[in-house]
């Protein structure tokens, strides 16, 4: 049998490359799918989301418990830094019955230093490390 030789078209658009009502039909079922989702999400944050949310808005809420807000920061940053310079720079007991005093903080520093001077002295002076050339001989 012979094949009927195709009859060449012409020029311009091709109707029949693109099945143009089955685009249509599957883009209107994607528009209406996406509409059918609209409403109902709509129904749902009507119907259920919304009236929670109300509740908890007319719910009184918790106070916290005292002290919520600090009134005087600078008069309490204040009376902080003195109790501290009071700490640090006088003379108290902190266990007297093992004898654990607190001193004031210039002292502390100044037995540290006398201290660490002393052992400094003591100590050998370490040798320098040999140098390359002095390994090598």
């Amino acid at each position: 049998m012979l094949v009927p030789e195709r009859q060449p078209r012409p020029f311009g658009h091709e109707p029949t490359a693109i099945a143009t009502a089955r685009v249509l039909w599957v883009g209107a079922a994607v528009a209406a799918l996406v509409l059918v989702i609209i409403v109902v999400l709509y129904q749902v944050v009507q119907r259920d989301m919304i009236p929670r949310i109300a509740q908890l808005a007319a719910r009184a809420s918790a106070i916290p418990p005292a002290p919520r807000l600090q009134a005087h920061a600078r008069s309490d940053l204040a009376i902080l830094q003195q109790q501290e310079e009071v700490l640090l720079s006088g003379y108290a007991w902190i266990d007297s019955a093992h004898r654990i005093a607190r001193i004031p903080i210039e002292r502390a520093m100044a037995i540290y230093a006398a201290e660490q001077a002393q052992k400094s002295q003591t100590a050998a002076p370490a040798a320098p490390a040999p140098t390359l050339r002095e390994q090598r001989r």
